[in-house]
C-alpha cells in the first residue's frame, strides 16, 4: 500500500536525487521498495552501466528486457518525473488535473512517464523517446486515460516523441528469450569464472557450434564433459554469447535447446589467447 503523498515526501526524493542524474547516476523517481504492484516487480542490472533499474510490473519489466537488447539505445530511465509539467503544459480546460492529487493530503501527485530512452539514429545523433507502458484493462478507467492525455501534450510541447504501449504491442516471445538470457551477460561478476575462463571456454564452444548439426543441448553438455565443467556450464557461456551477440538467433522465436546448432549464426571474430576463432564467411 502506498503511504500518504505531500509536500516534505517530495521534497525527500528531491533531494535524494529521484529522476535525476545520467546513466550510472540516474535513479528513478518510483523504486520498488516505495509500494506494491499487481504483477511482480523487479530490481535489474542493466547491461549499459552499473545501475539497478527498479520495474513494478511483469510489462515494465518485458519492455525493458526488449530495450536492453537494442544496439541503438544508449540509456533507459525507468519513472522519470515530469517536474516541470505545469511550466511546460499549463492549466488544461478539458482535464481538471486538480483530480490527480492524494485523497488524504490533498497533495497533487508528480506525472511520469515509464521510460525515457536515449537513441543514437542512423545518422549518429541522438535524441529521446519517451514511453509509458501499461495493462490495457487498465486503460478501461477515465482517470488512466485523462492521465496519459496529460503526459502525452507535455511531450507533444518539448518536442519528445512518446507512445503508450501496452502488452498487445509487446513481443513476447522475444521479451522471454532475453529475460532467459540476461543474467548471463557479466559472468566474471557473478560466476566463479575469470575473463579468460570465459574467453577460453567461449573460443571451444563456438568451434563447436559452427556448421554443427547435432542439437545445442548436446553441444553445450559435450563442452562441459571435454573441459570437466560443472553440468550447465556450457549451457550458461551459450546464453553468455547470445548477449554479446556472439552468436545471432531469431530471438522472435522461442530458444529451443534441442533444435540443431545450424540455425546458429556464429558472428566472425579474432580471439586473443590459447584459441582463435577465423571463421570465413
Amino acid at each position: 500500500m502506498r503511504s500518504e503523498w505531500n509536500e516534505e515526501k517530495l521534497q525527500r526524493y528531491i533531494k535524494e536525487g529521484r529522476g535525476q542524474g545520467e546513466f550510472e547516476s540516474y535513479k528513478g523517481f518510483i523504486r520498488v521498495q516505495d509500494f506494491g504492484s499487481v504483477g511482480r516487480s523487479s530490481r535489474l542490472r542493466t547491461w549499459r552501466c552499473n545501475r539497478i533499474v527498479h520495474l513494478l510490473s511483469d510489462i515494465e519489466t518485458r519492455f525493458f528486457y526488449l530495450t536492453e537488447f537494442d544496439d541503438s539505445i544508449l540509456q533507459v530511465k525507468e519513472h522519470v518525473p515530469l517536474y516541470d509539467f505545469e511550466e511546460v503544459v499549463g492549466e488544461q480546460e478539458d482535464i481538471d488535473i486538480r483530480k490527480f492529487k492524494d485523497k488524504q493530503s490533498g497533495f497533487p501527485y508528480i506525472l511520469t512517464t515509464t521510460f525515457l530512452i536515449t537513441v543514437r539514429g542512423n545518422d549518429g545523433n541522438t535524441y529521446d523517446v519517451a514511453r509509458s507502458v501499461k495493462a490495457s484493462h487498465e486503460l478501461e478507467r477515465k482517470a488512466v486515460i485523462e492521465r496519459f492525455e496529460l503526459i502525452r501534450r507535455y511531450f507533444w510541447k518539448k518536442g519528445i516523441d512518446w507512445a503508450l504501449l501496452t502488452q498487445k504491442e509487446l513481443p513476447i516471445v522475444k521479451a522471454k528469450n532475453i529475460e532467459w538470457i540476461h543474467p548471463a551477460r557479466f559472468l566474471e561478476e557473478t560466476t566463479d569464472f575469470t575473463k579468460g575462463d570465459i574467453s577460453y571456454i567461449s573460443g571451444i564452444l563456438l568451434e563447436s557450434l559452427y556448421k554443427n548439426k547435432r542439437p545445442v543441448r548436446e553441444i553445450t553438455s559435450s563442452v562441459d564433459s571435454q573441459l570437466n565443467l560443472e553440468a550447465g556450464s556450457g549451457l550458461l557461456l551459450f546464453k553468455h554469447l547470445l548477449t554479446t551477440k556472439q552468436i545471432k538467433i531469431d530471438m522472435n522465436k522461442k530458444i529451443e535447446l534441442n533444435q540443431s546448432a545450424e540455425v546458429l549464426e556464429i558472428v566472425p571474430q579474432e580471439r586473443q589467447g590459447e584459441i582463435k576463432i577465423a571463421i570465413d564467411r
